[in-house]
């Protein structure tokens, strides 16, 4: 899986960030950059929320 270096360093993860605002930045990271998925913990929150 390749990085985007320029995303990344332009779009980082607020600390402490909530959970809006991970699933946010993890939705945005999916379209720019496949170096990682979504973390399994996040994604079955997101669809206990009907968010996927």
């Amino acid at each position: 899986m390749k990085i985007n270096r320029d995303w990344h360093e332009k779009h980082r993860m607020p600390e402490n960030a909530t959970f809006e605002q991970r699933v946010h930045w993890h939705l945005e990271h999916q379209k720019n950059c496949n170096c990682r998925p979504i973390p399994a913990k996040l994604k079955e929150e997101m669809k206990k929320k009907g968010l996927i």
